[in-house]
């Protein structure tokens, strides 16, 4: 009975909207990987620049998530309007620190 739910509510999203989610959650999950990674490796060597690739990771982690749950649950935050631009600012600025901050 479950199945038959979940199947008629798969068939009802268009598979554009289909292919967009499976790719947020396939995304989501490799950057939750990478988070433990990135974690274990910080742990192993104490590199400052895998604190910079763990923010980031985290950063696009949460990006995607929300992403996910908006187009889910058709969320709309005005102040997560603001949020997405700055974590894609923030993003960047970690992309940029991470290479020439020294230890």
């Amino acid at each position: 009975m479950g199945f038959d739910v979940l199947s008629s509510i798969i068939q009802q999203i268009p598979l554009y909207d289909q292919t967009e989610l499976i790719l947020y959650v396939v995304a989501s999950l490799f950057a939750a990987v990478m988070i433990g990674k990135s974690v274990s490796m910080y742990i192993k060597t104490g590199l400052i620049n895998l604190k910079y690739a763990t923010v980031v990771l985290i950063l696009f982690c949460a990006f995607f998530v929300y992403e996910n749950l908006e187009h889910l649950l058709s969320v709309d935050f005005p102040t997560i309007d603001i949020l997405i631009p700055a974590t894609g600012l923030t993003i960047m600025t970690f992309f940029f620190l991470s290479p020439t901050k020294r230890n």
